[in-house]
């Protein structure tokens, strides 16, 4: 027993327990490394020769004894039982415990992940399956056969990929071989890199190089573990030197040493000390008892060993030059690192030492000071072109879409083994799939675990490399995800009270953590997150994240919202506490008004950031773990509403209005019986008095509703009564709501001074409560009733005061609508320029909020403005578009005007009988809606269509009609283009003269916009009709103000410039001719 314990400790296992006759070992805990697996089975294989060595040396004239031994790996419970001692339980243990009874003597038998865990360095033979206390199903076990000599290296996807990048790397060791070469002197370069970085496969490559260019390669690698590590990596070295196996007799290895001395060309005066590399590999005295395993250091003092392997290196590279390579160096113990370091020290010769280890190597081990320049050089992550390359050899030369490829490679932070697991993880999980050359990384799918195995044992090795204080600092700073906000260090120091800032420096020095440009810390991938996090037991993470959001929710932190913090620390505290039922009483359920209230903020902001889908997720979130208000409630109906969802948002508005008793329940189920939405019913007033509020905003939303669902009626009806409630119990907010929404009723409906009214109430209202946001919002509703009216000056002055009073609430939606509304008065007045530039900046904003009218409408205003500048080209598609948002939300205003933008689009490209057809049906949706504005454009559109057909008579009607709509207060500017369109039928019936009076006043007025035509299009035909009247030094007058004139017309522009030229080349042949 005690010589099995020896092999446990020897290995970096934990001795369990002591079970009479037998033991009870564990590798990976308290402590793991990632080569548990291959520890084990290396020590069961110590035990295994030392009980038959320790037995034969022993044995008397009893029964014959031997060891078995069974191995499973798995997942187990571990911690301290009962507060007494540490230990390990689970199905793990027990199946381990049944493969070791059934085991034949002599053997060791393992189950089949412990087998596919060491294929790489051990060889196994499948045994027939066996049946197994507690198992329904045979159990898969195999038996050691053999180890390689040396420890094995992780295999992974990356073991068959192109070697990439590290090009400057690669040519630092090219150059510095030559130079080994040239002068005949050693040198010593020593490679740090973080695991993964692919250390082990440059050294490969540098294998391969050096044996080109004719050196003679050793490369060993350094076991973290077993007997004789202080001169382990000599030991390794004069075996591969010699080309000895691990378990040659002391007879054969002494033939290959005095066969490489006797081969040197001098042998004669050859100082190798043969004796002491015997005694190094583990041969003593001729004729004493061999043992195998490696060199202890008793035999020899700390020089006498070095020195032995130096002359043996110096020896053989007299005849060819020697790279040696050592890998793994930082596993080994500070005195084997002492005994190379006197070895490297004393070689001379054509030699060329690499030394590959973690960054630890270099910043622990000073005693490779004692190398004489020796280079010192970090492997970086890989470029970013560099990766992905790698990647796309990964994916056999396929590509992922570039955002979904700067997500795998931004997990992977440029390590090509990390890469090369998770995308072995993800394609056999189905979350990274390909066709052809093209692949797709699943939504989603780097949100959740996506540490493999292999990889959680490689970084939970890292982490337990650390110090006590820094791996504790690292599991707590785990507990805030990825990010670490800097006013989290005060959470953090309690961890560590006293060891905070040298912890921190640990972790910053080993590249776990990195801080972050501005402020706080970062850890370095995802992954590294992952594999902190997960040892840490559910309960105390349920603490831990309630620790957190409370103090997220006292704290001002800079640069993100705290109330992000509470709802996520929150709802995993809640989450964590539900998995492991933590009694109702205990603290952390505490967190749950904070997490309500702090998502309700959340929600508010983003409907305030027109992000309706967000709202509701969060409100959808937070209900899993806490009930929510009638406001919040509430607010999600207004989301759903604004994303269409109108199922969801009448049952809100129903289950709201019930539990308030609005509707009774049984009233309720009525309802339900024959249609698929709940009653469309207005509410009575049996309803308590507070809950007034709470039911003119459930109005409101209904209305809402009715108006996306295109019944005006019925949305006129649910904002008429919210309005009465509102004005009942003096509700400012409501009211003004309501009167916005029923003015925009019938501003659509051409009722302009009904919504003028309103609009004026709404302000008025607004104004005597200090509500800012909603008097913008009403008077940005006024500012489309000015447009109408040709009153541009006007609707320019009250958009200005709303975007000042949505600037004092920072509300920059509201802003943002007021640009909407500005784009449609810029179209309106000829300015196309900054209207299209406006309904491209809105647009985005528009589609995220989900109001479906401002959408159509902004498409519809970029097609307008993009025929108006003289780019017709995909202004029909556009406005197809534009209907079909109105045709959603049953509107027939849009409708028509989308149809007249169509009609714009067929006449600038000649197609007139098609731009007759169109504009007739925008008259019709304006007729429908009896909206003037609309019924005057499109008149105007359909007398231009006719006029350029021919038919003056069609033009003269659709003019007159257009007039003839347009009430006393509408201004001159809303006059002008259907006056103009009068004066060119005058024109166009031979009567110039009165077509030039008609002209005269609208040209006068040059310098302010006119509604639907621009005011540089009006000034340049006044300046043609006086050409063609004769009047060429007046014509040159006007044609010099058609180049100021308000508003954007290209044709005119044109027109104008050339007009002038020709005139200046007139005068110029007149001056010469006198």
């Amino acid at each position: 027993l005690a010589e099995c314990v020896s092999a446990v400790n020897e290995f970096g296992g934990h001795v369990d327990k002591l079970t009479g006759d037998g033991i009870m070992a564990v590798f990976g805990a308290p402590l793991s490394h990632e080569d548990d697996a291959e520890r084990a089975v290396r020590a069961a294989q110590a035990m295994q020769k030392r009980v038959r060595r320790l037995l034969k040396a022993e044995s008397g004239g009893g029964l014959p004894i031997g060891l078995r031994i069974g191995l499973r790996s798995g997942l187990v419970v571990a911690g301290m039982q009962a507060n007494l001692e540490y230990t390990v339980i689970g199905d793990t243990v027990n199946t381990a415990a049944r493969i070791c009874a059934i085991a034949s003597v002599g053997t060791i038998w393992a189950g089949e992940e412990t087998m596919r865990a060491t294929k790489h360095a051990a060889a196994w033979r499948r045994l027939t399956p066996v049946r197994l206390k507690g198992k329904r199903e045979p159990v898969e076990v195999f038996q050691l056969l053999g180890l390689e000599d040396e420890p094995g290296t992780r295999a992974s996807l990356g073991d068959t990929a192109p070697f990439i990048g590290r090009d400057a790397e690669i040519g630092r060791v090219t150059g510095r071989l030559e130079a080994v070469i040239d002068r005949g002197e050693p040198l010593v370069l020593i490679h740090t890199a973080e695991a993964g970085m692919g250390k082990t496969r440059f050294a490969r490559e540098v294998r391969t190089l050096a044996t080109e260019r004719g050196a003679r390669v050793l490369t060993v690698r350094v076991a973290p573990y077993g007997e004789g590590r202080r001169f382990g990596p000599l030991a390794d070295l004069v075996r591969k030197a010699a080309g000895l196996r691990f378990d040659d007799d002391r007879a054969t290895a002494e033939a290959k040493l005095r066969r490489i001395a006797d081969g040197h060309a001098d042998h004669g005066e050859c100082r190798l000390n043969i004796t002491v590399l015997l005694g190094l590999l583990g041969h003593g005295r001729p004729g004493a008892a061999d043992r195998v395993g490696g060199f202890t250091g008793q035999q020899s003092d700390a020089y006498t060993i070095p020195e032995a392997v130096a002359e043996l290196i110096t020896h053989m590279s007299t005849n060819t030059p020697m790279v040696l390579i050592i890998d793994d160096l930082h596993t080994a113990s500070a005195a084997g690192i002492d005994a190379l370091g006197v070895a490297l020290a004393k070689i001379h010769g054509p030699v060329l030492v690499l030394l590959y280890g973690r960054p630890e190597l270099t910043r622990s081990s000073g005693v490779l000071t004692r190398i004489s320049e020796a280079e010192v050089h970090p492997l970086p992550p890989l470029a970013g072109a560099d990766a992905a390359r790698l990647l796309r050899e990964f994916l056999g030369g396929g590509r992922l879409p570039k955002p979904d490829e700067d997500r795998l490679l931004g997990f992977a932070q440029g390590n090509p083994y990390y890469l090369a697991e998770l995308v072995t993880l993800l394609v056999e999980q189905d979350l990274l799939t390909g066709t052809g050359d093209q692949w797709r990384l699943a939504a989603g799918s780097l949100t959740g675990k996506v540490l493999s195995r292999d990889l959680a044992q490689v970084l939970g090795a890292r982490i337990d490399a650390l110090s006590p204080a820094a791996r504790a600092l690292l599991r707590a700073a785990s507990i805030f995800g990825d990010a670490v906000p800097p006013e989290a260090t005060q959470l953090l120091e309690k961890e560590v009270p006293g060891e905070f800032d040298l912890a921190l420096q640990e972790l910053l020095d080993r590249r776990m953590l990195r801080r972050r440009s501005y402020g706080g810390y970062r850890f370095v991938t995802p992954l590294l997150r992952q594999a902190a996090y997960a040892p840490i037991g559910k309960a105390d993470a349920a603490h831990a994240h309630a620790e957190v959001a409370r103090w997220a929710a006292d704290t001002e932190l800079e640069g993100q919202s705290a109330d992000d913090l509470v709802v996520f620390h929150a709802e995993q505290a809640v989450t964590l506490a539900r998995e492991v039922e933590i009694e109702a009483i205990d603290e952390v359920w505490n967190v749950l008004p904070l997490a309500v209230d702090a998502v309700r903020k959340q929600a508010d902001r983003a409907m305030d950031a027109s992000e309706p889908e967000r709202a509701v997720a969060l409100l959808n979130g937070v209900e899993r773990i806490a009930t929510l208000s009638h406001d919040d409630r509430l607010l999600r109906g207004r989301a759903l509403t604004r994303l269409g969802r109108t199922v969801e948002a009448e049952a809100e508005i129903e289950g709201l209005a019930i539990d308030i008793g609005l509707i009774p329940d049984d009233d309720h189920d009525h309802a339900h019986g024959d249609d698929d939405h709940p009653s469309p019913r207005l509410f009575g007033d049996d309803f308590p008095e507070d809950a007034s509020e709470l039911v003119a905003q459930l109005l409101l939303l209904r209305g809402h509703l009715h108006r996306y669902k295109g019944e005006l009626a019925e949305a006129r009806g649910a904002w008429t009564a919210a309005l009465a409630l509102s004005r009942r119990e003096g509700l400012a907010g409501p009211r003004c709501d309501a009167q916005c929404r029923i003015g925009l009723l019938d501003f659509l409906a051409g009722h302009l001074s009904e919504a003028e009214a309103r609009f004026m109430d709404a302000y008025d209202v607004a104004f005597g409560v200090g509500d800012d946001k909603r008097l913008a919002w009403a008077l940005q509703h006024q500012a489309w009733v000015l447009v109408a009216r040709g009153d541009f000056d006007g609707a320019d002055e009250v958009l200005r005061e709303a975007a000042k009073a949505f600037a004092r609430q920072m509300d920059l939606v509201g802003r943002a609508w007021v640009r909407g509304v500005s784009a449609f008065a810029l179209l309106m007045a000829g300015r196309f320029t900054e209207a299209k530039r406006l309904s491209d900046v809105f647009m985005p904003i528009g589609e995220r909020s989900g109001d479906v009218f401002a959408v159509g409408l902004l498409r519809a205003i970029g097609a307008a403005a993009q025929i108006g500048l003289g780019h017709p080209e995909g202004a029909d598609a556009l406005a197809r578009k534009s209907f079909r948002d109105f045709e959603r939300i049953d509107d027939d205003w849009g409708r028509g005007f989308a149809k007249y933008v169509r009609a714009l689009a067929a006449r600038s490209i000649g197609a007139l009988d098609h731009a007759l057809d169109l504009a007739a049906h925008a008259e019709e949706y304006g007729a429908k809606t009896g909206h003037p504005l609309l019924i005057s454009l499109a008149h105007n559109l359909r007398g231009r269509c006719s006029l350029e057909m021919g038919d003056p008579a069609t033009a003269e009607t659709a003019a007159e009609e257009a007039l003839a709509l347009l009430t006393d207060d509408v201004l001159e500017p809303g006059r002008a283009a259907n006056t103009a369109l009068l004066a060119d039928v005058r024109a166009a019936k031979g009567d110039r003269a009165e077509a030039l009076r008609m002209l005269e006043p609208l040209a006068a007025h040059y310098d302010e916009p006119s509604l639907g035509r621009p005011r540089r299009a009006i000034v340049a035909r006044y300046a043609r009709l006086l050409d063609e009247d004769g009047r060429p030094e007046e014509a040159a007058k006007w044609a010099k103000t058609v180049i100021t004139s308000f508003g954007e017309d290209p044709e005119s522009t044109a027109w104008a410039a050339g007009y002038l030229a020709d005139a200046m080349e007139l005068d110029g042949d007149r001056v010469a001719g006198a």
